[in-house]
């Protein structure tokens, strides 16, 4: 299992709901979910990038989400995606680190 975490900057609210509605459903072709969605609250914005939405998204392998990015589908709504998000930073980890089980 591997975890992808997405900062989103939305550009539009409407376009942006419209683009994750499908962009979610064709995910689930290739066994990945949306795990996590969220608006985050920032202590000290002088500090961090603005970022309007959060996803934590699991997916089986890597080759299952690079198999989901270059889906003819998802590939379609490539304007429909300018439209809702105006930067984004993806994070892709195959390992996963359980502090707690470690002390």
């Amino acid at each position: 299992m591997i975890t992808i975490v997405a900062l989103l900057t939305i550009r539009d609210a409407d376009a942006f709901d419209r683009f994750e509605r499908q962009a979610i459903a064709i995910m689930e072709a290739y066994d990945g979910r949306l795990d996590s969605a969220f608006r985050p609250g920032v202590a000290d914005s002088k500090a961090a990038p603005h970022v309007d939405e959060i996803h934590v998204l699991k997916f089986p392998d890597l080759d299952s989400f690079n198999r989901y990015r270059n889906d003819d589908k998802l590939l379609s709504l490539a304007t429909l995606r300018e439209k809702a998000i105006s930067q984004s930073t993806v994070y892709v980890s195959t390992i996963e680190v359980d502090y707690a089980a470690q002390g």
